[in-house]
């Protein structure tokens, strides 16, 4: 998913006078002044911007702000604060929030940021933030553009996270999984993808996402995360957190209870798949509803189908309803339920 196609083609006009070499100075504010003309950008609550996406009725980030979102929702959940020389991959960086608000809080992370499109990147250049770390960003967001692809501590990838991730060196502490809404566009909340990243990840990595997606949280167990839920920040539900291998003495918070059961047993847990990284959103969504359907003809000659309604009200074997009350994380807890259910 990416942002307005008018918004896209308004920046272009202005990256050009960029690449012929103009100071962005000159024109910075005729481009902010021309997107919100068109209502293509908005300024969040917290006195930030935001572009209108591809559906017009939804924005790149949350109302509540757009800096704002990034700390309470990435930042402040992935401890960056107590760590030394974090690395992190900040998957669909877009203006660079996250990445900004990562400097703020520990000034010697070490960050890969990942952005399909050039124009969001661009964008940043023109716009004023309240972080200092904004001009870290900025200068290094100018010299990729300027063609200086050498390697740093603040590097960028423009291209599909897919990609892009088979590259990487990896041994993230923090992944910063940002992917617009998987119901839009699922094709970073896919098991192969999360494989991908997982194997990326250093052995106490932290994958955070604002999404709280059950089939994106099915695909996170398949891939072997511990799962568990933060707070929420301007939504209802909350965020997700991920861990590759936490340590025991880690306060693991388990996600709800109807959404653990959602997971393991009802045919709403078949998680997003892309065998080769390399299908479409449309494509990724026709073979989950597949696989769902054959998910529910076996559940059905088993005689252990539950309607998405009955698991929800927890009206399921008491077996089920047992193993959620020992004391076991998100994940084992699907993982046995699963292995009971015996499909």
């Amino acid at each position: 998913m990416l942002p307005n196609k008018v918004a896209i083609d308004i920046i272009r006009k202005y990256m050009a006078r960029f690449e012929k070499g103009e100071d962005i100075e000159n024109f910075r504010k005729d481009l902010i002044r021309d997107l919100l003309n068109h209502n293509l950008l908005v300024k969040t609550e917290d006195g930030t911007y935001t572009l209108v996406s591809e559906c017009k009725e939804e924005l790149m980030h949350s109302r509540i702000g757009a800096l704002r979102e990034s700390i309470e929702k990435f930042v402040i959940p992935s401890d960056l604060r107590s760590m030394k020389n974090p690395k992190i991959l900040d998957l669909c960086s877009g203006i660079g929030y996250n990445s900004i608000g990562a400097l703020h809080y520990n000034k010697n992370c070490r960050i890969d940021m990942v952005e399909c499109c050039k124009e969001v990147l661009f964008l940043s250049l023109c716009l004023d933030m309240p972080y200092e770390e904004h001009n870290i960003i900025k200068d290094r967001i100018k010299n990729f553009l300027e063609g200086d692809a050498s390697r740093s501590d603040i590097n960028i990838y423009l291209e599909d996270g897919r990609s892009a991730i088979k590259k990487l060196e990896g041994r993230y502490n923090v992944v910063f999984h940002d992917a617009f809404s998987p119901q839009r566009d699922a094709v970073l909340y896919t098991v192969d993808f999360l494989r991908e990243v997982y194997k990326k990840m250093d052995d106490d990595g932290v994958l955070i996402s604002y999404s709280s997606s059950i089939p994106f949280r099915s695909a996170l167990v398949e891939a072997g995360f511990i799962i568990s839920e933060g707070n929420s920040v301007g939504r209802k539900r909350g965020i997700t957190i991920a861990y590759k291998n936490p340590s025991p003495d880690r306060k693991i918070r388990r996600i709800p209870l109807t959404d653990e059961r959602l997971i393991a047993i009802s045919t709403v847990g078949v998680p997003y798949r892309d065998p080769n990284l390399n299908l479409s959103h449309e494509e990724i969504i026709k073979n989950r509803n597949f696989e769902r359907m054959i998910f529910k003809k076996k559940l059905l000659e088993l005689g252990r189908y539950y309607s998405t309604k009955n698991v929800k009200l927890g009206k399921i074997d008491r077996k089920f309803l047992e193993i959620q009350k020992l004391d076991l994380n998100s994940t084992q807890v699907i993982l046995k339920m699963r292995e009971i259910l015996g499909v």
